[in-house]
This record gives structure tokens, C-alpha cells and sequence, in this order.
């Protein structure tokens, strides 16, 4: 049986997801995109981008890239999502 929402189908674009956050994130750079739920500290879109950026560049500054596997070990703290994109923007895959 298939169910289907009572609401409209949503649009999902066909691109990798960080370019979609970049594309989005210059119209919010003071706006808070992650906050850590127990400290309440509060990354804005700016800092995120900004720090997916810097983070991308010293891993492929390094010779990661494309085809590479990043284990991440982290607890459930903004800086995970940093090195989780910041993996993905060099074409590489977080495991």
C-alpha cells in the first residue's frame, strides 16, 4: 500500500547538499544555523560557511580528496557538521 501526505510533494534539488547550503547561506550569514543544545552556543551561517570552508581547504591542502574515506568521532556538537561538510566539499565521504 502506498500513502501518500495530504500536503504538496516538495522540490528536492538535485545537488550535492553543501552547495545547497552555500547557495542559501549568504542571505542569512547573521542568522543562527546551529546551536549546541546544551551550552546554547550559536553558530551563524557566516561561521559555518566560513568554517566548512577553512576546514575543506587544510584537508585537501593535505592531500585528501575525492575518493577518500574521514572517519569522524565526535559527540552531537556544531564542530561535527564543520568536518562532516567540510569532508563532502573536497568530494570526499564521511563514515
Amino acid at each position: 500500500m502506498i500513502y501518500r501526505s495530504p500536503y504538496p510533494d516538495v522540490d528536492i534539488p538535485d545537488v550535492p547538499l553543501q552547495d545547497f547550503l552555500f547557495e542559501h547561506a549568504a542571505k542569512y550569514t547573521d542568522k543562527a544555523a546551529l546551536i549546541d543544545g546544551p551550552s546554547g552556543r550559536t553558530l551563524t551561517y557566516g561561521q559555518l560557511v566560513g568554517a566548512i570552508r577553512r576546514t575543506a581547504a587544510g584537508l585537501a591542502s593535505r592531500g585528501f580528496g575525492k575518493g577518500d574515506v574521514f572517519a569522524i568521532y565526535s559527540p552531537n556538537i556544531p564542530e561535527y557538521a564543520i568536518a562532516f561538510f567540510g569532508v563532502a566539499t573536497v568530494g570526499a565521504v564521511a563514515g
